[in-house]
């Protein structure tokens, strides 16, 4: 599990919890559960109007992998492609393809795949960049989505209070004061669902998708440039070095900017 997340989320729970045991006499003031399918169902409604049907069920699907440690590629990666360069640098295709077989990233493989082809440089490294910029597009929508849901949800949280207080001021005339600020209470409580709902758990979350896109990007990008040096038919050595000196270079986990372009040795 990714203790950041849970650790932050059982975090916000307690102090939600923490809030309103304070307040014993008006326990159930904070308990709507009409105002929280309003909340809820009115995020979701809206989402499923702005963004393809099917984009927004991708995004739910991958919810669950934000409470879990994502293994880096990196490290692991490093062994197969070593023991491909070394194969591809003395010319031995049949081994080197042997190697390729027990490549298990889609990325770092089809880089090698292309290698072992035939492919030029130049279009081995716009396939790749054309990779990466497909899974910063499609994973930074996702987040986005996350965002849209973050903006909705205090929009219909304000939508079910004012319902409630258009309740409570039809009834104005008939209702006395113990009435009319329970009814106040029931119709706010809405709000405080969809602030919670945006700042607790969907901008958190689409923050931390960007974050995890962002490393991702930086160790395909590693890769890429992993996958170039053996092009070259560099020295295994070489190139796991220069792999280690990117991986610390960016181990802020930064966004990509444009590949270091390596000088021949």
């Amino acid at each position: 599990m990714n203790q950041s997340t849970v650790i932050g989320l059982l975090g916000g729970v307690v102090l939600l919890i923490g809030m309103i045991v304070m307040s014993p006499d008006h326990i159930g003031a904070f308990f709507n559960l009409p105002g929280l399918i309003v909340v809820i169902g009115g995020t979701l409604t809206a989402t499923f109007v702005s963004r393809p049907i099917n984009d927004v069920y991708r995004v739910l699907r991958t919810l669950p992998e934000l409470f879990r440690d994502e293994k880096t590629s990196g490290q692991t990666d490093y062994a197969p492609l070593l023991r491909f360069a070394g194969w591809y640098r003395h010319g031995n295709l049949r081994a080197a393809e042997r190697e390729l077989a027990a490549v298990g990233n889609p990325f770092l493989k089809a880089g090698l795949r292309q290698i072992v082809d035939g492919c030029p440089v130049e279009d081995l490294r716009k396939s790749l960049q054309w990779r990466m910029s497909g899974l910063r597009t499609r994973e930074y929508g996702q987040a986005q989505i996350m965002r849209s849901m973050a903006a909705f949800a205090p929009a219909f949280g304000m939508l079910g209070t004012l319902f409630g207080l258009v309740h409570m001021l039809s009834g104005l005339g008939d209702s006395g004061l113990d009435e009319i600020g329970g009814i106040m209470a029931f119709a706010m409580i809405t709000t405080l669902y969809g602030i919670v709902a945006s700042n607790l758990f969907f901008k958190p979350l689409a923050i931390k998708m960007e974050r995890r896109t962002n490393q991702r990007l930086m160790q395909m990008g590693m890769l890429m440039e992993g996958i170039l040096l053996v092009h070259e038919r560099r020295h295994p050595t070489i190139i796991k070095e220069t792999l280690e000196a990117f991986e610390d270079h960016h181990a802020a986990a930064l966004p990509p900017q444009k590949p270091l372009t390596l000088v021949k040795a």
